[in-house]
């Protein structure tokens, strides 16, 4: 009965980045509001950014967990399949719905990807313009505070 164990936390580790994965989508949408929130601030950016970056690493260790587990039992399964049909099946399920959602993180992390691209290319054409507009400034009040503005010639009367 050990190796129905194993199959069983094949089986959990499925349902595991299964949730990991509806999280991430979560987290991807909240993303998503940031950026296209003009009022948000780097720091609402980075902190979703950490979550999902810890959730990505979760995946990545179910990854080599059940990848490891699987070669493990993998010729125990191949041997003895109708034992083991109902896990099987269920474990054909679970892959379907990991690959739906993983396709569907992909999708988000894209469309993020275009949202932050619009958001940085704004952020820069602002601070374009503030420096275009205190340069202005800053030459106007040089030229003005400088000692040949006040005495001009041309403002002079030339009649007497």
């Amino acid at each position: 009965m050990e190796n129905m164990d194993y199959v069983v936390m094949l089986r959990e580790s499925l349902e595991k980045k299964a949730d990991v994965l509806r999280v991430l989508n979560i987290r991807n949408k909240e993303q998503e509001a940031i950026l296209k929130d003009p009022n948000s601030t780097p720091d609402d950016l980075e902190k979703n950014m950490n979550m999902k970056s810890e959730l990505i690493e979760r995946i990545v260790m179910l990854d080599d967990g059940f990848e490891q587990l699987f070669n493990r039992v993998k010729a125990i399964i191949e041997a003895d399949r109708d034992t083991y049909a109902d896990e099987i099946r269920l474990m054909q399920e679970l892959i379907k719905k990991v690959t739906a959602l993983t396709a569907d993180v992909e999708a988000s992390e894209y469309r993020n990807k275009e949202y932050a691209k619009t958001r940085f290319a704004n952020v820069k054409k602002e601070v374009r313009e503030i420096k275009k507009s205190s340069d202005v400034v800053s030459s106007y009040y040089k030229h003005m505070m400088s000692p040949q503005t006040t005495a001009d010639p041309a403002f002079l009367d030339k009649k007497k």
